[in-house]
């Protein structure tokens, strides 16, 4: 990994623009920060018992709000002392990562693999939250579904969680899992993953088909039902 002193530093406006709206909305701040403070003591706790490095976060649908829930994941579990975090955008047709975060997007993932470059050097951290790093590409990949399947990716993400540091969590912002063949290319890149379902517009045939889709992958650590008025 490289020294901390020779990676590249980007700040998010996203960040400072929430920061700045928390302040004028104390309450709604404070509802929405005790949700995801709950959910990274629960994440925090089954990953670190499990040995778990990488999760993946997966909406069932497209519009579900996986990213909203992995950026504010990322953010509450980086914000823990002694917590690293690499957030990866591996919906790779789709990516929208560094644009939430108001960032320069990487190099396409595909082609720092073809020229034999580590994961970890398309991570920069990100100033407002020093223990958070992202991988966010640009823009979309033509051919994510046989990227996200290619061995050099696999054990590009292998080492990316094996190098990172001691308390590092790998957290992927997923492609919909209905519908397209991206996820699924994806999901044996994690240990574990958690599902978000869209909690007014999902149905009961969504997660029975999400049930047949994932039998033999990585345990579901849990389902977050998003946009819901619960």
């Amino acid at each position: 990994m490289a020294p901390q002193d020779a990676r590249q530093v980007l700040s998010s406006p996203f960040i400072r623009r929430e920061a700045a709206r928390a302040a004028e909305d104390a309450e709604h701040a404070r509802v929405v920060a005790k949700r995801f403070a709950l959910l990274r003591t629960r994440v925090l706790r089954e990953m670190r018992n499990r040995d778990w490095k990488t999760l993946a976060v997966v909406p069932l649908t497209l519009g579900a709000g996986g990213s909203f829930v992995s950026v504010n994941l990322a953010l509450a579990l980086a914000r823990q002392p002694h917590t690293h975090v690499v957030l990866a955008d591996m919906d790779l047709a789709r990516p929208s990562i560094a644009g939430q975060l108001g960032i320069p997007g990487c190099d396409p993932i595909s082609a720092a693999l073809a020229a034999g470059r580590a994961l970890d050097e398309l991570a920069p951290v990100i100033e407002e939250v020093p223990n958070l790093r992202v991988i966010a590409p640009a823009q979309a990949e033509d051919e994510a579904a046989e990227i996200l399947q290619d061995e050099a990716l696999a054990a590009g993400m292998a080492r990316l969680a094996r190098n990172s540091a001691t308390h590092a969590l790998v957290l992927m912002d997923m492609a919909p899992l209905l519908g397209e063949d991206e996820a699924l290319a994806a999901l044996p890149l994690a240990d574990a993953l958690l599902l978000v379902a869209d909690g007014r517009r999902g149905t009961a045939a969504d997660m029975v088909q999400a049930e047949r889709l994932l039998v033999g992958m990585p345990p579901v650590m849990g389902i977050i039902l998003n946009k819901s008025d619960d």
